[in-house]
């Protein structure tokens, strides 16, 4: 088995999640993209988040729109601590001005590039309390394509740790 493609559930703490969206937030604030990181360990089908990463970051504006860019020495010291604390990268959140999509450069540029990871855009500037019904999901495929991962299979996939979990499934 490749990467995480055999993971069927990623627990998130709720603090993760609260977290991640206030720094999405203050981005917004700002008129930029952010972007924020998930981390932790993976047991079998299970990966438990333990970790929310907020890499050093730029956020872009041009009369294009706009963009978050992490440069190569922000992800080689990503690379190296991810390493050295026996942690794992499962998903990169970040936040659009409008729409949640995967766009052709989020496709291309992702940070989570592990077969399995997911990567999940954030509307609005993060403007709202994070939920998964409101974000939109997607997965890396061992082709390398992003996949949509939308309605009950997000809400299978990415479970809120101590809200409905019981247990592995």
């Amino acid at each position: 088995m490749m990467g995480f493609a055999g993971v069927d559930v990623v627990l998130v703490p709720r603090r993760v999640l609260d977290e991640g969206q206030l720094f999405l937030r203050a981005a917004g604030a700002q008129k930029c993209e952010g972007m924020v990181l998930w981390a932790g360990h993976h047991e079998g089908a299970t990966f438990t988040v333990t970790e929310l990463i907020i890499p050093q970051q730029r956020g872009i504006r041009t009369n294009d729109g706009v963009c978050v860019v992490v440069d190569s020495n922000e992800l080689r010291r990503l690379n190296l601590a991810l390493y050295h604390s026996r942690l794992q990268l499962i998903a990169q959140v970040h936040s659009h001005p409008g729409l949640a999509y995967h766009s052709p450069t989020d496709d291309e540029f992702a940070v989570a590039r592990t077969i399995g990871c997911l990567s999940l855009v954030v509307p609005d500037f993060a403007i709202r309390p994070f939920s998964i019904d409101g974000s939109a999901i997607y997965r890396l495929t061992a082709t390398g394509a992003w996949q949509e991962v939308a309605g009950a299979a997000a809400t299978r996939l990415i479970r809120i740790a101590g809200e409905g979990y019981h247990g592995a499934c």
